[in-house]
């Protein structure tokens, strides 16, 4: 399940609403096409590099790279002497993947 309609404020990305989303048969997952400016920005930017990681709470996170970057880079900078944020650290960024989103809106979820 994905929250629907996009609402942009400034560098981030509200959704609203709920979608049924599923991987076809080749392990891809089609983003709804009223998420996919939010997630990729405008046209004129070219980027369709998006970032997935898992979750703690056992579901996909899916960013736009440039806000991951600012996400992954604030983890890092925590203590990993506490094993919470070890852990936390290992989950999100050791999970994390770049996934190229193709012409029909579609990414190849990593297995």
């Amino acid at each position: 399940m994905a929250q629907g309609g996009v609402e942009l404020t400034g560098t981030s990305a509200i959704f609203r609403g709920v979608n049924q989303l599923a991987l076809d048969s080749k392990g891809r997952l089609a983003i709804p096409s009223k998420h996919r400016a939010g997630l990729t920005g405008s046209p004129e930017n070219g980027d369709r590099t998006l970032i997935v990681t898992a979750d703690p709470s056992h579901c996909l996170l899916v960013y736009p790279r440039a806000t991951w970057e600012p996400i992954q880079a604030r983890l890092m900078r925590l203590s990993s002497f506490n094993a919470e944020i070890r852990g936390l650290q290992r989950l999100l960024v050791g999970h994390a993947d770049e996934v190229d989103m193709d012409s029909a809106g579609r990414i190849l979820v990593p297995p």
